[in-house]
Parts: structure tokens; sequence; C-alpha cells
């Protein structure tokens, strides 16, 4: 059963073999972990406690919440959450603008990213689906660079959320 605000549609993203699944959201858990920091924070914690945040067995959780992408006054916020390397406890952020809309309006409660990839890639994300695209052009490249190179092969009709150079 799909509970209101909720798509019921999440990603999980296995970056070691490439694989994407999708599964639901579960109603007891969206009930007792309302938003995406509640949800967010539950994937990471069942995904163990003994995960080391720096292995690729760590969950890489963007997340949006019941709201987002609604005409709710601030409801763009996307929640990012992990276990952190730093304290080994989970941590989150969060951001504005449209990818956490556009992330709802592709279908999404959220993606679960796992593993490590052998080469640079990035999630492509486009009605309902999550495709890995080869990224090696994009290596090295700063934020501005990546956006930009981006925004030209996608169009302007898409969110970009990047890191800086690793």
């Amino acid at each position: 059963m799909q509970l209101g605000g909720y798509a019921d549609h999440i990603a999980r993203v296995d970056l070691s073999s490439g694989a994407v699944s999708y599964e639901g959201v579960n109603d007891d858990d969206a009930r007792k972990y309302i938003g995406a920091r509640g949800l967010g924070v539950k994937y990471v914690f069942d995904n163990g406690p003994t995960v080391d945040p720096l292995s690729p067995d760590n969950l890489l959780c963007f997340m949006v919440g019941p709201l987002t992408g609604t005409d709710v006054n601030m409801s763009g916020r996307m929640a990012i959450v992990t276990k952190s390397p730093l304290t080994g406890t989970v941590t989150d952020s969060h951001h504005g603008g449209w990818s956490g809309a556009r992330l709802r309006w592709s279908g999404f409660d959220g993606i679960l990213f796992q593993g490590k990839s052998e080469k640079p890639v990035y999630a492509y994300v486009e009605n309902g689906e999550v495709e890995l695209r080869d990224a090696s052009d994009l290596w090295g490249k700063g934020v501005h660079d990546t956006v930009k190179a981006l925004l030209d092969r996608h169009g302007d009709d898409v969110s970009v959320v990047a890191i800086g150079q690793a």
C-alpha cells in the first residue's frame, strides 16, 4: 500500500556490479520514520552497525520526504544520509534547490548507493529508472565544469548533484 506523499519507489544502486534494483517503501517504516532523514537513517541502521564507513558496504542514501516536490513552501529539500567516517555514527546533510523535487517527480523516494565502481560513473535518473553512465570524461573536473558538461549533455531541464574533485 502506498501512503500519501510517498512514491513507494526506492532504487538500490550497486556500484560494484553496476546493477540497479527497485523496491517499495515499507508502510510501517514510512509511518515510524517519517521523511527523508528518518527513512535514510533507517536504511543506514539496517545496513549493520559494524559496517566500516569507508568500505564499499556503506550506504549513501539520497532521500526525499512526503512533502518534497509539492506546493508546500520550503518542500524542495533532499537529505543525504550515510555512516560518517569521522564519528562512525549516522550523519546527514540537507540541500535545497530543484534536485529533491526532480527526484520525486522522477518517481522516487530515494536512491541508495553501495559498492565501489572500477571506473568513474554517474547516475542518470529519469521516469522511474536509474542508469549508471560512463563519467570518464568528467573525471578530474571541478564542480562548475562537471555541472556545465552534464547540462550541455542532457539539457537545462535536469538537476545535478556533484561533489568536488576526489
